[in-house]
C-alpha cells in the first residue's frame, strides 16, 4: 500500500491521499457485497471524522480549531512560546445546544483543568469525563504544534520540499539522469525547457556555479548588464531549478543583518542578491568576508545571568554559493574578484527570442507543465548529489592566459569549476583509495568550453555590456561612407542603435575614459563629435586564447 501511495503521490502531488483501515477479514470486494456503496461511504466518512478529531485546524495565526467529543474548541490569540506553560484563551461550542463558553486556562495546570471541567459540567451540562479527555487531547496536539513552530524558528533548515518531491521513483529517475554520458547537454536542454531562452553560454555556466552550494568547492557568479536586459530573469530561472529548501532569495541586505544569523543558518545555501548595487559598504564587506573566510565573527556586549555586562564572541558559519546581479560596469575590486563575472546577451536576436517566448506563453502555446517537469528533474538531481573531494591529475598541465585580470583568483575559480563538473558526473567517475573523485580529461575540456566566456571577460578591458556596445559602434562606423575615419555624435549613434540617452551617455563616458574613442570637434554647448581611436580586435584575441588552451589540452 505504501508503494501504491507513493506512485499516486508522484502522479498527482497536489491531492491529499489517506489510507483507510478496513475491518478485520474484509477487503473492498467483500465490503461491496456485504454493505454496498453506502457502507463504503460510511466507512470513508467515519475515517474522515476520526482524522479531523485527532488533528488541529490552523484557521489563521490567531485562531486554532479542534473538534472534540463534547464540542468544538477554538484557541484564540497566539500560543505562548514559553515552553513552561500553555496558558490559552478557549472558546468552546457545545455540540448539543451550540452555546459558547469562553475561559482562560493553563492546560499544563492539571488541577485547574479538573476544576474547570467540574464547573462546566455543573453550569453548562458538559460530560465531565469526555470534556477532560478532550482537553487532554487538545493539550497534546497544541504541545506538538508549538514544538514544530519552535523547531522551525530555531532550525529553519527543513526538508519539507525534498520529503514531498523526492519519492523513491523520483530518486531513481534523478540517478538515471545523472548517469547519462551526455549529462551536460541534457542539463542544457532542460534549462531551455524550463524557460531560459537563448543565453546558451551563460545558462550552463550559471547552473554549474549554483550547483556548488553544498559541495567543497564553492563558486559565486556576478551577472552584469544594463537595466531591463534580463539579469534578474536569468538569475531567478536558474534558482528555480535548484531545491527550493536551499535557496535564499534576497532583494536587500542591511549593514548588520549578516552578523545576526544563527550559527549554521547559512550552511549549504544558494544565496540570490537581486541587485548588488543596493548593498551598502558594510553589507558588501560582510558578504565578501563570508565568501572568502566562510564565517563572520564579531565581538558584542551581552548581559550574563547575573545581570553583568561582558564581551562575547559571536560567530556565524557560512557555506554557500551565490548569484548576484548588477548594472554597474565596475564593481568594487574585492567583490568582483571573488566571483565569476559574466554578462547577459543584449543582442537584438536575443530580444526577439525573448519576445517570441513571452508571446507563446501568453497565447497558451508553450506548456507550463513541461517547464515544471524540467525544473523538478533538475531539483531532484541536485538533491541526490553527494559532496565529494576531487583530485585533478591534470591541474598543473593547463595555464590560463597571463593577460587575464585577477589571475590568481581566476585560476582558483577555474580549478573549482573543473571539480564541480566532476562532482556532477559522480555516478560516472572513479574514486581513488581515499574516496576522492578523479577528474578526467573530458571534465577539463568541458570546463574550458563552458568557462571560456568568463576567461575572455577577465582578459577584456571592457565589461561585457560595454564590449557589446563598442562592437556595434564599430560596425556602425565602418558602414559609413568615410569608414573608420567617420566622426559621429551621441545622438546619431543612439538613434541608429535604438538605445536610451542614459545608456548611450554611460557607454560613451566609459569608452572615453579608457581611450577607445575621443572627442575631435565641438563644444559643451553645441555638442561633441567623436572618433574611434583604438580599433581592437576582440575576435582575434578570443581565437588566440582558445587556440592556446586547445594546444594545452591536446598535449595531455
Amino acid at each position: 500500500m505504501e508503494n501504491i501511495k507513493s506512485k499516486l503521490h508522484a502522479l498527482r502531488p497536489e491531492l491529499p491521499i489517506t489510507m483507510i483501515q478496513l475491518p478485520d477479514g474484509e477487503n473492498l470486494n467483500t465490503m461491496w457485497l456485504n454493505y454496498g456503496a453506502d457502507g463504503i461511504l460510511q466507512l470513508i466518512n467515519d475515517s474522515k471524522a476520526d482524522l479531523q478529531s485527532n488533528s488541529l485546524e490552523i484557521i489563521n495565526d490567531f485562531k486554532i480549531g479542534f473538534k472534540g467529543k463534547t464540542g468544538e474548541f477554538f484557541v484564540i490569540g497566539q500560543l505562548p512560546m514559553d515552553l513552561g506553560n500553555l496558558r490559552v484563551t478557549l472558546q468552546i461550542v457545545n455540540h448539543h445546544n451550540q452555546k459558547k463558553t469562553r475561559l482562560k486556562i493553563d492546560l499544563y495546570d492539571f488541577v485547574s483543568v479538573q476544576n474547570q471541567c467540574r464547573e462546566l459540567s455543573e453550569k453548562q451540562g458538559f460530560d465531565i469525563n469526555l470534556l477532560e479527555a478532550d482537553l487532554i487531547q487538545l493539550t497534546d496536539l497544541l504541545e506538538e504544534y508549538r514544538e514544530s513552530l519552535f523547531d522551525a524558528e530555531i532550525n529553519p533548515i527543513t526538508d519539507k520540499f525534498s520529503e514531498m518531491e523526492l519519492t523513491p521513483q523520483a530518486n531513481e529517475k534523478a540517478v538515471q539522469f545523472l548517469s547519462n554520458k551526455r549529462l551536460l547537454e541534457n542539463i542544457d536542454k532542460l534549462l531551455e525547457q524550463s524557460g531560459i531562452v537563448g543565453e546558451e553560454e551563460n545558462r550552463k555556466l550559471l547552473f554549474i556555479l549554483a550547483s556548488s552550494y553544498k559541495m567543497p568547492y564553492l563558486l559565486h557568479a556576478l551577472i552584469q548588464g544594463t537595466s531591463g536586459e534580463g539579469k534578474s530573469h536569468l538569475l531567478n530561472s536558474i534558482a528555480e531549478c535548484m531545491p527550493q529548501e536551499d535557496v535564499m532569495n534576497l532583494t536587500r541586505i542591511t549593514s548588520k543583518s549578516l552578523y545576526h544569523y544563527r550559527e549554521k543558518e547559512l550552511m549549504n545555501k544558494l544565496i540570490l542578491i537581486q541587485d548588488f548595487d543596493g548593498l551598502d559598504e558594510e553589507a558588501q564587506f560582510a558578504f565578501r568576508e563570508m565568501q572568502s573566510a566562510k564565517f563572520l565573527s564579531s565581538s558584542t556586549v551581552v548581559k550574563d545571568m547575573f545581570g553583568q555586562t561582558r564581551g562575547k564572541m559571536k560567530q556565524v558559519q557560512a557555506h554557500f554559493s551565490s548569484l548576484t546581479a548588477t548594472t554597474k560596469a565596475e564593481v568594487y575590486y574585492d567583490n568582483m574578484s571573488r566571483s565569476v563575472v559574466l554578462g547577459v546577451d543584449e543582442s537584438q536576436e536575443q530580444t526577439l527570442r525573448i519576445i517570441k517566448q513571452q508571446n507563446m506563453k501568453i497565447a497558451g502555446i508553450s506548456s507550463s507543465e513541461s517547464e515544471q517537469q524540467a525544473k523538478q528533474l533538475l531539483r531532484n538531481a541536485m538533491r541526490v548529489l553527494k559532496s565529494y573531494e576531487v583530485v585533478n591529475p591534470y591541474a598543473d598541465k593547463l595555464m590560463l592566459p597571463l593577460e587575464a585580470k585577477m589571475l590568481r583568483r581566476l585560476n582558483s575559480q577555474f580549478q573549482n569549476f573543473v571539480s564541480q563538473i566532476t562532482i556532477l558526473h559522480q555516478f560516472q567517475r572513479k574514486t581513488d583509495d581515499k574516496g576522492r573523485l578523479i577528474a578526467t580529461k573530458e571534465d577539463i575540456q568541458k570546463a574550458v568550453e563552458i568557462f571560456f566566456s568568463s576567461i575572455v571577460i577577465k582578459v577584456d578591458e571592457l565589461d561585457k555590456s560595454t564590449r557589446q556596445f563598442f562592437e556595434r559602434l564599430k560596425g556602425y562606423v565602418k558602414s559609413q561612407p568615410n569608414g573608420t575615419t567617420h566622426r559621429f555624435c551621441i545622438r546619431e549613434v543612439r538613434q541608429d542603435l535604438n538605445m536610451s540617452k542614459t545608456s548611450a551617455n554611460k557607454y560613451f563616458q566609459t569608452l572615453q575614459e579608457l581611450e577607445y574613442i575621443q572627442a575631435v570637434e565641438g563644444s559643451v554647448n553645441k555638442g561633441f563629435k567623436y572618433q574611434v581611436c583604438y580599433w581592437d580586435n576582440m575576435e582575434k584575441l578570443k581565437a588566440k586564447i582558445k587556440e592556446d588552451l586547445n594546444k594545452q589540452l591536446f598535449a595531455f
